[in-house]
């Protein structure tokens, strides 16, 4: 971050760029940049709350999707074995729970239902 970060461009500008070369939100790209002493704390939250503010006005009205990241993060195949297998009895829950990313079973029946397995 230290090598791409360059402060002299306006930070809106900036957190958008590098959003796009490390593929990751613009809220992840502030925080990396404040860990790297590029803003003191106020300077980051400040900009943090309006960037919330921004994203929460693109049109769709909401910063994301859980089980649409879900699926891209972990990878829809993978997360479709991965529930299979466990309603299957061959993965425990608490392996897939730590593997998705969640500790909820309601929240696993949702991700079931998203990848088409009727829970």
């Amino acid at each position: 971050m230290r090598a791409e970060y360059e402060p002299r461009n306006p930070l809106g500008d900036e957190i958008n760029r590098l959003a796009r070369r490390f593929k990751v939100s613009t809220l992840v790209v502030l925080r990396r940049i404040h860990d790297a002493g590029g803003l003191t704390r106020d300077e980051f939250w400040r900009a943090y709350r309006g960037e919330i503010e921004r994203l929460r006005t693109l049109p769709g009205g909401s910063v994301g999707d859980f089980y649409l990241t879900l699926e891209a993060r972990a990878g829809k195949r993978f997360a479709r074995a991965l529930v299979v297998g466990t309603l299957e009895g061959r993965t425990p829950f608490t392996e897939a729970f730590r593997l998705l990313g969640f500790k909820k079973m309601a929240t696993f029946r949702e991700v079931g239902n998203s990848l088409g397995v009727g829970i």
